[in-house]
């Protein structure tokens, strides 16, 4: 196979003492997309450029890095032979552990290649360069584009050829989903807490011993008709976080006698569903419920009275009185309609701490179910020793 494509907005680089990736590697903190193929990584513990893709990971980016690993081999001759590549393979899998990346992080090995690219949503570089800490020493050359028809093959075409053809960190795929609960958590503790101190306010008087309590709001609410815009669009992220592990128990090869957690897998997903699918309902409930309390103005409903209760007699030196009279009216109907609104808040919070918990316990079962791909080490080490 042989693809050609013209390119705009290139330059080649040549040098050494330095990355020629550098434009690259400085745009990890502004990318939203990282990929990486390369014939070796750096083996040591405090390689620069594994901690520079650890902080974009860990930061939320997504990334993909296709690598070789030197040493291996499809066979050995002796016992030597294979332990030197044992002990490469497992500085390998020590070295690109998705945990270690947040679960953002998807490694894949490809036996066969000598590509080198680097890559995010905006640079691409290809050349002579690995990623590695090692090759900044040496004289290397390549080119650096920002042509997005390149950029957009690379990510959606060559790399998901490459990916069909690796083998993956992980036996099984749901990792990504182990990553998308990381993501959701956060984001719905965040709007959990974002709708108590809407509904909520903190107060310090004689019963509280002075000391700072919240309780929930008699006299106005945070809850306004933004918040609820807000509040839906935090909300919708939640719906396919686990639709990876739909796709693995739907796979046929999910179903033979070497994924015998399949079953458990099914249970975790069609729980979440109903975890999530109950607490959408309580959420919809809750912003209809408290559609007319979000768009309250006491002012504007104050003026309403004004005109057509008052009108007639609110004049001259009366209408300072009949003014109040309104905006105490209209303040008295939002306290009742906060009040109305008291148990929908307390419902919603406590749908909130069961999807949470939900959440956290589906990851936490998830990560018990990871496994390393057994087609990574092929160096069968232990059955020599012991032939």
């Amino acid at each position: 196979m042989l693809d050609n494509i013209l390119l705009d907005e290139s330059q080649a680089v040549f040098g050494e003492d330095e990355y020629m990736y550098q434009c690259v590697l400085d745009d990890f903190e502004h990318t939203h997309f990282i990929g990486i193929m390369t014939y070796n990584i750096s083996p040591k513990r405090d390689s620069l450029l594994l901690k520079k893709l650890k902080t974009a990971c860990t930061s939320g980016t997504e990334a993909i890095i296709f690598t070789n690993i030197p040493k291996r081999f499809p066979s050995y001759f002796n016992t030597t032979c294979a332990l030197a590549a044992k002990n490469m393979i497992d500085i390998y899998k020590c070295q690109l552990n998705p945990q270690n990346y947040g679960m953002k992080l998807s490694p894949y090995f490809t036996f066969h290649n000598h590509a080198k690219i680097i890559m995010t949503d905006n640079y691409v570089y290809w050349g002579s360069s690995n990623f590695s800490d090692e090759s900044s020493q040496n004289f290397e050359c390549g080119t650096i584009s920002r042509d997005k028809k390149l950029i957009s093959y690379l990510k959606d075409t060559l790399f998901q050829n490459i990916k069909e053809n690796s083998v993956s960190y992980y036996k099984h795929n749901f990792a990504i989903a182990i990553a998308n609960l990381d993501s959701i958590i956060p984001i719905c503790e965040k709007a959990r807490q974002n709708l108590y101190e809407a509904a909520f306010e903190p107060i310090m008087e004689y019963d509280t011993n002075f000391e700072e309590k919240w309780v929930y709001g008699k006299t106005y609410s945070g809850i306004t008709t933004k918040f609820l815009n807000e509040f839906t669009e935090s909300i919708s992220r939640f719906d396919d976080a686990l639709d990876v592990i739909n796709d693995i128990v739907n796979d046929d090869y999910a179903l033979d006698e070497e994924f015998p957690q399949v079953d458990e897998l099914e249970k975790l997903y069609e729980e979440y569903k109903y975890i999530f699918f109950e607490f959408n309902d309580t959420i919809n409930l809750f912003f209809e419920n408290l559609k007319e309390m979000a768009g309250y103005d006491v002012t504007n409903e104050a003026n309403s009275i004004l005109e057509n209760t008052y009108l007639m007699v609110a004049y001259d030196e009366n209408f300072e009185y009949y003014a109040e009279k309104a905006m105490d009216e209209a303040q008295e109907k939002y306290e009742e309609i906060i009040d109305e609104a008291k148990e929908t808040v307390y419902s919603a919070l406590e749908k909130f701490d069961t999807v949470i918990e939900c959440f956290k316990k589906i990851k936490d079962e998830l990560k018990q179910l990871l496994e390393i791909n057994s087609k990574i080490d092929n160096t069968m080490i232990y059955e020599r020793l012991y032939e």
